[in-house]
């Protein structure tokens, strides 16, 4: 998900925000999947058990649920600046709530 995430996100600096060009954001778009390439890969076949038990229990949905649960699977802190969100992860992991500087 974090690729999809990444590069939605470029997109919509190139076509929502105007503030990326094109010739910047392929840039972007190599420098991100040369990190990818790098990253310990969680499927979301290997989270989908733990996801749905976890989006039942804590009436979330099933894609904030892999992301507990991918933090679950490899023990590490959540980061959200969704308060909700954050409220319900904490009870299952540890979460940092990110606030505005």
């Amino acid at each position: 998900m974090a690729l999809a995430e990444g590069l939605n996100a470029i997109w919509k600096h190139v076509k929502i925000h105007k503030d990326l060009n094109l010739e910047d954001a392929n840039s972007t778009i190599q420098d991100l999947t040369n990190v990818y390439s790098k990253l310990k890969i969680l499927t979301i076949r290997e989270l989908c058990e733990q996801a749905s038990k976890i989006a039942f229990t804590y009436n979330i949905t099933i894609y904030d649920a892999l992301y507990v649960a991918a933090a679950e699977k490899v023990k590490a802190t959540l980061y959200t600046a969704d308060q909700k969100f954050h409220n319900k992860a904490k009870k299952v992991i540890s979460s940092e709530l990110l606030k505005p500087s």
